[in-house]
């Protein structure tokens, strides 16, 4: 019988996260810039406060349907409102936006149960932790590279 793969195994050690305080841009440049889709949201020793996706921005962003009602031009006027909602909530903070009660996992974690969770709840990063302490994040493509490669062990 062989081990079971666990969380830690499979994990990205890269702890890029951001803040509860930083600003809605900070994130969305964090994001951007190392081409993630969220991001795990910490505290000064690490610990895991919550998780901001770009998705909770987008969410944010979009004019309601009585917002675009309200345009003078029905037909044109979206992007611009689009544009303008991001403008008034570029400065604000993270933890306006962010969920506080985030999907996460231990690093002792099977694989099975990793993807299970990734499944079910249609997550595409999970945070890693260790008590509450972020020690890594994996993703789907984890995922994928663990089935890819260990198909070639067979």
């Amino acid at each position: 019988m062989t081990d079971q793969v666990t969380a830690e195994q499979l994990m990205k050690r890269d702890l890029t996260a951001v803040q509860a305080d930083d600003t809605v841009e900070e994130a969305m440049s964090v994001l951007h810039n190392h081409g993630l889709s969220g991001v795990p949201v910490v505290d000064v020793q690490w610990h895991l406060v919550g998780f901001l996706s770009e998705s909770d921005i987008l969410r944010s962003t979009l004019p309601s349907y009585l917002e675009v009602l309200a345009q003078d031009s029905f037909l044109y006027g979206e992007q611009e409102l689009l544009s303008r909602k991001f403008a008034a909530i570029r400065g604000r903070e993270v933890k306006d936006f962010m969920q506080p009660h985030c999907h996460t996992v231990q690093t002792g974690t099977n694989i099975m149960n990793v993807a299970d969770l990734m499944l079910r709840l249609r997550v595409k990063r999970l945070p890693v932790l260790e008590k509450r302490v972020l020690v890594g994040i994996i993703d789907r493509a984890d995922l994928c590279e663990y089935l890819m490669n260990s198909g070639e062990q067979r």
